[in-house]
């Protein structure tokens, strides 16, 4: 059901913004993902609600409740493209879309507390999940059933995100309440690198505390972006397996903190915060930048905000990718509503 339409006007030589609501949830919408080669958007919302829709024409394809628990992540496998996953509580479900009467498969004491955030590598052989504990799991989902090949206490409290590195098996990147950024091989117990923000200013504690509310990175990418309570969002590049991640920039910030980030291609960082404003930036490197012991100066990177958008309400999830053709591209925004926002930029 669409609620609402309108357009506008975004810059960089493109004609504009459409945006439509949809309602496919009577609760509040907490998480949603776009698979840009399937064209499909998969949502969950508060009470445990899933739906599977088309972002075309938001026909609902199929509804159903997973559980009574908030589902706090969704997120498909690009490589199994008929299977989601989704995390209700401390438990992870496949589901095929052929057939969503029953899961395929359930991970049931793997988590002991609330699952934040799961993902798939770009195989499809394994996904990652963060929990409130602090700890961050890879679980084989190639053959039943799930086999958890990693578990460990990463952050001292809880675990708000975690991505794969792209290009680095067995590598993760997770940050936490515990304002770290920890990079990770899935199979060694000390992180390869800590990336820590001050949580005091000249003597004074910080208003918002600079916790990791959430990072994104891309398979063809090799940058990171984390967003952080602080309303700072920051931009680091992939050096070599020694250096890990250097810091490049910051990119423009939120008032009232960063509430979640994705990279919708290797190049553009879509950003949402409690400020109720979307940010998205254009990363342009050029082809004579070069890499000294893997660092990059800012000076190499130009670094320009497409659009600044009022969202009108926090942001609660961001998903987004080609929409129909590589000429446009959609961002599907979850919000504190039962709604969910498209955005079509052309």
């Amino acid at each position: 059901a669409v609620v609402s339409t309108q357009s506008g006007h975004y810059g960089r030589g493109q004609t504009g913004i459409h945006s439509e609501r949809i309602d496919h949830h009577e609760d509040t919408v907490l998480s949603v993902d776009f698979n840009d080669k399937e064209q499909l958007c998969i949502s969950g919302d508060d009470v445990g609600v899933i739906a599977v829709w088309n972002p075309s024409d938001f026909t609902c394809i199929r509804k159903f409740t997973a559980g009574s628990d908030p589902i706090n992540a969704v997120t498909f496998n690009l490589r199994k493209t008929k299977s989601i996953y989704i995390s209700s509580g401390p438990l992870i479900y496949e589901y095929d879309l052929r057939n969503m009467d029953n899961p395929v498969a359930s991970i049931l004491d793997l988590h002991e507390d609330e699952v934040n955030q799961i993902a798939t590598d770009d195989k499809g052989q394994y996904l990652i999940s963060c929990d409130d504990e602090g700890y961050v799991c890879c679980i084989d989902v190639s053959r039943q059933p799930f086999k958890c090949v990693s578990k460990y206490q990463v952050h001292e409290n809880i675990c708000s995100s975690v991505q794969w590195v792209p290009g680095r098996t067995a590598e993760v990147v997770s940050g936490g309440m515990d304002c770290k950024i920890k990079h990770r091989d899935l199979y060694k117990y000390h992180p390869l690198k800590t990336i820590t923000e001050p949580t005091v200013q000249e003597g004074i504690h910080i208003y918002n505390p600079p916790f990791v509310n959430s990072i994104a990175t891309h398979w063809k990418s090799r940058y990171m972006t984390a967003a952080f309570n602080s309303g700072r969002v920051g931009l680091w590049r992939l050096g070599s397996r020694k250096i890990g991640y250097v810091f490049v920039r910051d990119l423009p910030e939120h008032q009232n903190g960063a509430g979640c980030a994705t990279m919708i291609n290797p190049n553009i960082v879509i950003t949402g915060g409690n400020d109720s404003f979307i940010n998205m930036s254009y990363l342009e490197v050029p082809e004579e930048s070069r890499e000294t012991n893997g660092t990059e100066t800012a000076a190499n990177h130009k670094d320009s905000v497409i659009s600044r958008l009022f969202h009108g309400k926090k942001i609660n999830w961001l998903s987004g990718g080609n929409f129909e053709s590589d000429k446009q591209f959609s961002i599907f925004v979850a919000d504190e509503s039962q709604t969910i926002t498209k955005y079509l930029y052309r």
